[in-house]
């Protein structure tokens, strides 16, 4: 039993680490940090550097947020084995017109879950035992995307065990998400806005999230909650836009008591 349970550890770990985080945050990685030209350069949203120290301090806590993915993952397993999912592995189970309708609805149920346990995340009672150790990156790196301190990974981790657990999804849908999801946070991390101006004030991008949102959220803090979208911030009166200026990131005073 414990051999079992061990090998599906591993197996998970390495499909987790490969799947949610090598390779969407070595993508941004590379593409904007290793290759310093002078058109990154200019993308480049703040005047602060992450140094070598916030890049190892990511990686850590990184890791050891995977160690406890995959353990939860282990558990989720064997409820998917005991038919206790909304898994479905049979094509014809559902018409085909289900996968992206599914893929899009997990989108916009995760957004919405996101924006409020991140809220909920940023109250002084839980932010300083929950997200202290995220906002430690005011200028933060795609190695970030996954670092969080033990009680976040359960509200992280949360919203895929509802998910599973109710929404029926094909595990191609679920990997693909998986994949998508990643690189949509490692993109928010990366610090450099790729996306033109113009078209993130499009009718149909306006209320999407660029770059700029969530690293306005590590640099500011108490703004840009959502995770996709910014519907949830503009109705609660929590959306920022870009700043004219590159910003200097300095914490509040709020979050310097935090820490």
């Amino acid at each position: 039993m414990i051999a079992r349970y061990f090998a599906e550890f591993a197996v998970i770990f390495v499909v987790l680490s490969l799947l949610t985080y090598i390779v969407p945050a070595g993508i941004f990685y590379w593409f904007f940090f290793m290759r310093r030209n002078e058109t990154n350069e200019e993308m480049r949203i703040q005047e602060r550097r992450p140094t070598s120290a916030d890049i190892r301090r990511e990686l850590k806590d990184s890791f050891y947020s995977l160690v406890l993915f995959s353990a939860y993952s282990v558990f989720l397993y064997d409820a998917y084995q005991a038919g206790h999912t909304a898994i479905y592995l049979r094509l014809n189970q559902y018409p085909l017109w289900w996968i992206p309708v599914s893929f899009f609805l997990a989108m916009f149920l995760h957004d919405t879950y996101f924006y409020f346990t991140h809220r909920l995340m940023h109250t002084r009672a839980l932010f300083r035992i929950c997200h202290t150790r995220h906002h430690k990156s005011l200028t933060p790196t795609p190695w970030a995307i996954l670092s969080f301190q033990p009680l976040e990974t359960v509200f992280q981790f949360g919203f895929f065990a509802l998910l599973i657990t109710f929404v029926p999804l094909h595990p191609i849908t679920l990997v693909v998400y998986l994949l998508y999801d990643e690189l949509v946070n490692a993109a928010g991390h990366c610090g450099h806005e790729f996306i033109p101006e113009e078209m993130q004030h499009h009718w149909l991008l306006k209320y999407s999230n660029a770059v700029t949102h969530h690293d306005l959220h590590h640099s500011k803090v108490r703004c840009n909650y959502g995770h996709y979208f910014n519907f949830w911030d503009r109705v609660m009166g929590t959306f920022a836009d870009r700043a004219p200026e590159k910003i200097e990131a300095r914490p509040t005073t709020l979050e310097r008591s935090l820490n």
